[in-house]
């Protein structure tokens, strides 16, 4: 580049540490991690929830495609419904695994039942298994949580990171992970008092 002005290599070899800066940005962003902020109450308590700030969270996109993802890790994901929207749930079961799902909602064999009848409105549990090349996911907060329940088993190929971390709000920041979150219970079971 002899034949630039001096000005004119400045702005060049400028340009060119921009350049190499936001690829290098880019790479380290899409396939090692980041932080990003999430939004919504899905993830209660585990993620906060506020009006006024959103939290933030630290995640590895290493585990991209459901590379070394376990049962009770929360992840990131495409939204199989919407494309451009991304979700974060928690993986409750793997590829061959068998989930319990409850619906609450009418099925196509209880429409013509009359009220009277009593069972259209009655939670009804089945057991799916996971099929290959997918996982089964759910919000924390069931009940404000589009997850697997609404769209199926969600395909590894949209899983774009697995949370770290939850880094903000300061007072809630903690790391995640299927050890530190899902621990089986070890006390004894529940006695059941009798009303009368």
């Amino acid at each position: 580049m002899s034949f630039l002005g001096p000005k004119a290599r400045d702005l060049w070899w400028a340009s060119k540490t921009f350049a190499k800066g936001a690829f290098i940005f880019h790479i380290i962003t899409t396939h090692i991690g980041s932080i990003g902020h999430t939004s919504g109450v899905s993830m209660v308590p585990t993620i906060p929830h506020s009006f006024n700030k959103r939290p933030w969270i630290l995640y590895s996109c290493l585990h991209r495609r459901g590379r070394n993802i376990k049962v009770g890790d929360v992840i990131t994901y495409t939204h199989p419904l919407f494309p451009h929207q991304r979700g974060c749930k928690r993986v409750i079961g793997m590829p061959g695994d068998f989930v319990s799902v409850m619906s609450a909602a009418r099925e196509d064999g209880d429409l013509e039942k009359e009220g009277a009848e009593g069972d259209w409105a009655n939670a009804k549990e089945r057991f799916i298994q996971v099929p290959e090349g997918h996982c089964w996911i759910a919000g924390d907060n069931l009940e404000w949580s589009r997850d697997s329940r609404l769209f199926g088993p969600l395909p590894l190929s949209l899983v774009k990171a697995k949370v770290l971390a939850v880094i903000s709000p300061w007072e809630s920041a903690k790391w995640l992970g299927h050890e530190q979150d899902v621990v089986e219970y070890q006390g004894m079971e529940r006695q059941w008092v009798n009303g009368t």
